[in-house]
């Protein structure tokens, strides 16, 4: 069963039966493309894939014990400076970390006990936080790929 629960996962975090795989999302966007956002209230792709990290780091660092600064994250990184978005190699280092997260997590997912509490986060589960992540993931890739349709990029 737990074999099982962990190709679900794994699954998952490659994008099967839950959305394009990662990399295909991200596929051919350049850091200009990224940067540019939408007419409205949108992000662009780059302050939604920072997003995507942000929360993906540090559901594996909570899923590996390590302590967590929710609220500082919440104010502090969430969301891009616009400093940052100003030097293109960012963004590449940027999707680099996107798929060594998603490398990690596959590892990780493969060692750990699914059912034990994490006191790192209110005593949730592991396999909560993995839910979670895929959850986050999936949402927001999908909200990067609507940002290319509108830009016409994708």
């Amino acid at each position: 069963m737990n074999e099982q629960i962990i190709s679900v996962i794994i699954n998952g975090l490659q994008g099967k039966n839950t959305h394009l795989t990662p990399k295909k999302a991200l596929e051919g966007l350049t850091p200009t493309k990224a940067k540019q956002k939408p007419e409205g209230e949108f992000h662009s792709c780059w302050e939604i894939l920072h997003h995507i990290v942000i929360w993906q780091e540090t559901m594996l660092r909570a899923i590996k014990g390590e302590k967590v600064d929710w609220e500082g994250i919440e104010r502090n990184s969430n969301w891009p400076a616009s400093s940052y978005l100003e030097d293109n190699s960012n963004f590449t280092t940027l999707v680099q970390k996107f798929e060594k997260g998603l490398f990690e997590a596959e590892k990780i997912v493969k060692k750990v006990d699914l059912f034990e509490k994490m006191p790192t986060w209110d005593n949730e589960l592991i396999i909560q936080a993995f839910i979670v992540l895929l959850q986050h993931n999936s949402y927001h890739l999908g909200q990067i790929i609507a940002v290319r349709k509108i830009q016409g990029s994708w």
